[in-house]
């Protein structure tokens, strides 16, 4: 009897939407094996439905995880852990989070595209709900890794201000602040709602979060402004990543949710012109 294949996302949802193309690479590698994911949360799950590479998604409760080990420990499944963990990951590194995850696993590192399949009637909800928009651009403006990832506020309403011929779709939690002029969506869409308007939104603009890997999923031309995280890692070809190279940068994997020594100085140090600018480069190419 062969082996299943048990793979263990535990990252944060950047993370689990990273790891879908070395999780394809898995598939190609193990055709005829039964391949199961476990996830830790829900909306990890949600970034895996209907993943043709995934045989069954599960969540991590005591009681899987338990029976995991068990399967592990009697030789009926191989686990593998394709995650991507700080602090000890050297700043020198310039290998993408995909081609990290794709070594541990030992896949071969596949094309930077990340794997989320929406349903037809995802789509529909998406475009239906935007189509009263003019030129939507989706925005993600807070990190639940660090705040250091920031951007200053008042500089997401100027930019908002500065661009009048285009609707900024505002996503996120509903605790998040409010950018004005922008429409209001923070808390109001699911997880998998909010993928399906990137998706269909001209462009897209935010810092290193879920939904800025989620614009590589769909090839979408957005934006990202990158501070204590550096873009070779963790960017995509697919956006413009907005960077400033200040010695102290990147520190993301040193002092991860520590307070920033220096305010910050990276991201304060992009200014709105350079994020308009570049979204308009980037509309001109959709």
């Amino acid at each position: 009897m062969k082996k299943a294949i048990a793979v263990y996302i535990k990252g944060g949802l950047g993370d689990a939407i990273i790891c879908t193309s070395p999780i394809l690479a898995l598939r190609e590698k193990f055709k005829d094996q039964k391949i199961h994911l476990f996830c830790k949360t829900d909306m990890h799950k949600q970034v895996y439905l209907r993943n043709p590479g995934i045989d069954r998604v599960w969540g991590a409760s005591w009681f899987t995880l338990t029976v995991l080990q068990l399967c592990i420990d009697l030789r009926l499944a191989t686990l593998y852990k394709p995650d991507y963990y700080p602090p000890f990951y050297p700043p020198f590194i310039s290998k993408t989070v995909a081609e990290t995850a794709s070594e541990l696993i030992g896949v071969l590192p596949g094309e930077d595209r990340a794997q989320i399949f929406l349903t037809e009637k995802e789509d529909k909800k998406a475009i239906r709900a935007l189509s009263a928009y003019k030129n939507p651009i989706a925005m993600n403006i807070t990190s639940r890794t660090t705040e250091n990832q920031e951007w200053e506020f008042p500089k997401w309403e100027e930019l908002v201000r500065q661009m009048p011929d285009y609707t900024f779709i505002q996503l996120g939690s509903s605790d998040e602040p409010e950018v004005a002029g922008a429409v209001d969506w923070r808390g109001k869409t699911n997880f998998r709602d909010a993928l399906a308007v990137v998706k269909h939104c001209r462009s897209f603009v935010g810092i290193p979060s879920s939904l800025s890997h989620a614009t590589n999923a769909f090839d979408i031309p957005g934006v990202v402004l990158f501070g204590p995280a550096s873009p070779d890692v963790w960017g995509h070809a697919n956006n413009i990543n907005l960077v400033k190279q200040l010695r102290c940068s990147p520190c993301i994997d040193q002092i991860f949710k520590s307070p920033c020594p220096y305010e910050r100085a990276c991201m304060k140090s992009i200014t709105v012109e350079e994020v308009r600018q570049a979204l308009l480069t980037q509309l001109s190419r959709n």
